[in-house]
């Protein structure tokens, strides 16, 4: 059932249809019962008719042998034909449609009989003077023609009206399941942190039970989500404490120990692998979509990745790396913390893994209604093979394979793909156009500059295109 509004519509309009058939039904077979009842009753008074016409018209004439009818100028529906019989047999007067013998034994009472290829419905009774008999009788097929026109008059307007039946109960369902509609538009327009319960007020009673087991729901995810800040919280100071003070006591061990040993220098790569791990560990979880408390709003990308170039200067110029910018001005919709997360993750794996004196390009491009982020290095690239499985979590292509003496755990794309399903947005790796290397591509929806920011960034938005950093 995809569709309540539908299916209560199918079902009611199926309804009142077998309701209006069955009504139809019986209205048919007792209004054709009444029909007969009537149509019996009007060969009766032909009777009458023909006890007081005919003897006139017989002493009239005073002529022996039959009395003809002639048939009648104009073809009239349910024409009413006759014989009149002497009580020995012999026929008296006819109409034009009859035949000029006898049409059945004078019993008294209704019958059928077949002639002039129709089946006639017959009367036959006594005259009033009992000294003759008349058989009346009708076309069976005018009768029900005639009848079914009358009954049909009467049912065609509930046919009729069926499709005015079901568009009045697609509109009366409609309105049914307004706070229905009501209800799922309060909770697409709340942001992602209100948490408060549903207003149940002038709700109606089919709805108080799915709002209070939405409350209730709301309840414990606001308590888990406050349980999970506490966690990062707590994590982040019980796991980075004790990790700077190793960090302090490792560099002084190193000084005191000056030449250092290559323990102490395993232990400071160690420490600092640790760190970094822990560092990437809390971040992950904080973006991870069940957990993720962020506020969207209108984010400039493009002064976001030069602001990420210039905090990465001092590792750029660590391996002497040529970095160059080219870019227009893009908006997104989004979490700015987020964001930022996913471009120091994309460009510090470039920088980790691009050799010494490497090139790196960082593009932002307005492309339509989409903006696309370029992240390209000409270092030794991730095989196509596993360029899906590098979005897994902990997952190095062969570790640390180039001995870039950097930490990593294998999170950083892991973190990169979290925040790009946050933001509705596609991430791909491919080749980079150099030689070799990696190009990574991160396609957002766009948005239009919002008018006050846009009058601030104005001036210094200027030099978008074709920046390079050294």
């Amino acid at each position: 059932m995809k569709s309540i509004r539908r299916f209560l519509v199918i079902v009611l309009v199926a309804i009142v249809t077998l309701a209006n058939f069955a009504a139809a039904v019986r209205g048919y077979l007792g209004s054709m019962d009444e029909a007969e009842r009537l149509f019996n009753q009007r060969l009766l008074q032909q009777v009458d008719l023909l006890n007081y016409a005919l003897p006139l018209h017989a002493v009239a004439r005073s002529t022996d042998g039959v009395i003809e009818f002639p048939a009648r100028a104009s073809d009239v529906e349910s024409s009413l034909e006759f014989q009149w019989v002497s009580n020995n047999g012999t026929l008296l007067a006819r109409s034009a449609a009859m035949p000029d013998t006898v049409l059945v034994s004078l019993e008294e009472g209704f019958r059928y009989f077949n002639f002039n290829n129709y089946r006639w419905h017959l009367l036959v009774t006594a005259s009033s003077d009992k000294q003759s008999w008349y058989i009346v009788a009708e076309r069976d097929d005018q009768r029900y023609r005639l009848a079914e026109s009358m009954i049909l008059q009467a049912v065609y307007p509930m046919v009729l009206a069926l499709p005015l039946i079901a568009l009045i109960i697609w509109w009366v369902a409609g309105v049914g399941l307004r706070p229905v509609a009501k209800l799922a538009r309060e909770l697409r327009q709340r942001e992602a942190t209100d948490l408060h319960p549903l207003e149940q007020r002038d709700m109606p009673v089919e709805l108080l039970q799915l709002a209070q087991s939405a409350n209730e729901l709301l309840r414990r995810l606001d308590a888990s989500f406050a349980r999970e800040k506490r966690f990062s919280g707590d994590a982040a100071h019980e796991l980075r404490t004790p990790l700077a003070a190793l960090k302090i006591h490792c560099e002084n061990l190193a000084r005191e120990l000056h030449p250092a040993p290559e323990s102490v220098v395993k232990l400071q790569l160690g420490i600092e692998r640790m760190s970094y791990l822990v560092e990437q560990i809390l971040l992950l979880n904080r973006t991870a979509p069940d957990h993720f408390m962020g506020r969207f709003e209108p984010v400039n990308l493009t002064l976001l990745a030069k602001q990420t170039v210039v905090d990465c200067s001092a590792a750029l110029a660590q391996k002497n790396h040529q970095i160059e910018f080219n870019g227009d001005e893009c908006w997104v919709l989004g979490d700015r913390a987020a964001l930022a997360s996913l471009l120091n993750n994309l460009l510090g794996n470039a920088i980790k893994y691009t050799p010494v004196g490497g090139l790196i390009v960082v593009n932002s491009w307005l492309r339509g209604k989409d903006v696309v982020l370029e992240v390209m290095d000409n270092g030794p690239g991730i095989p196509a093979a596993q360029q899906a499985r590098v979005f897994d979590r902990f997952y190095r292509v062969g570790g640390d394979r180039h001995n870039s003496q950097t930490p990593g755990c294998g999170l950083g794309l892991s973190i990169v793909q979290q925040v790009v399903e946050l933001h509705n947005a596609q991430i791909a790796l491919t080749q980079s156009r150099f030689d070799q290397g990696l190009l990574a591509i991160v396609t957002f929806a766009a948005i239009s500059a919002p008018v006050t920011i846009k009058k601030i960034e104005h001036g210094a938005s200027r030099d978008n295109h074709n920046e390079k950093n050294n």
